[in-house]
């Protein structure tokens, strides 16, 4: 039996959706006994119930920080709350917008730009409400950073984060770590999952590491040169079920 780590958006989902037979290709896969699982940038919060609609049980959120196993939280990793403090005071300084994120929260401190709506518009989630103060009374899993100019200073600054690109308009911000690879390895040591029975599909810059660390790493059609570069098998676009097409080339279904 199999685990499969799948990535949501430009992967299982198009513009906010599952993709055309995403849900009948899940199903296929748990039928013939494995085991897939959601690996998403996004919070337990923006998920909105798609790993209800996809079939899908359990899932690793936020980048790795966060995952979810048989109905149960079995690993959580906050960002301090003085490193976030010394966040947000350089963005106050430099006029920069920001987004914090809990597991049940997507909140703006501040929108001095277009760029914080653009950022949910890209993504079909909520455009977030401003709250100044909601950072200090929560625990925050995940930052969303927007910057044209200043990410190679701010990365220098902050040591202890992890700025990774997440599109043209903003990074998503996470303790350092290597993302998804994180969360995957936590997973398959706790499950003592089998390493040449691990499988991986994504096609963001943040499935990289993700699919160095998996046996078979497969990189979407529509994946990012750079994933592409790394994986192990190149599959169709999302928009060709291109995740139906990886599950048939290594008979999972």
């Amino acid at each position: 039996m199999a685990i499969v780590f799948l990535d949501l958006d430009g992967t299982t989902l198009h513009e906010g959706r599952p993709s055309e037979g995403i849900i009948e290709t899940i199903a296929l896969l748990k039928a013939n006994g494995h085991h897939p699982v959601i690996a998403t940038g996004r919070v337990p919060h923006v998920l909105y119930g798609v790993d209800k609609i996809l079939g899908i049980d359990d899932y690793i959120a936020s980048n790795g920080q966060f995952i979810k196993y048989d109905g149960k939280v079995i690993h959580e990793r906050y960002i301090p709350k003085d490193i976030l403090q010394r966040l947000v005071d350089y963005c106050e300084t430099n006029q920069l917008d920001l987004v914090v994120e809990s597991v049940d929260d997507y909140v703006a401190y501040s929108k001095k730009t277009e760029l914080v709506d653009q950022f949910s518009e890209i993504y079909k989630i909520e455009k977030p409400r401003i709250d100044q103060t909601y950072h200090q009374n929560h625990d925050i899993l995940e930052c969303v950073f927007f910057t044209k100019d200043k990410i190679d200073e701010v990365r220098t600054l902050f040591p202890e984060l992890q700025f990774n690109r997440s599109n043209t308009i903003g990074y998503d911000v996470n303790l350092k770590g290597e993302l998804k690879a994180e969360g995957v390895r936590w997973l398959i040591d706790y499950l003592k999952y089998p390493l040449d029975q691990v499988y991986a599909i994504g096609d963001g810059l943040n499935d990289i590491t993700m699919l160095q660390t998996v046996n078979t790493g497969i990189a979407m059609g529509n994946a990012h040169p750079r994933l592409k570069a790394v994986a192990k098998h190149i599959t169709d676009d999302v928009t060709a079920q291109g995740v139906y097409k990886a599950l048939k080339h290594y008979k999972l279904i």
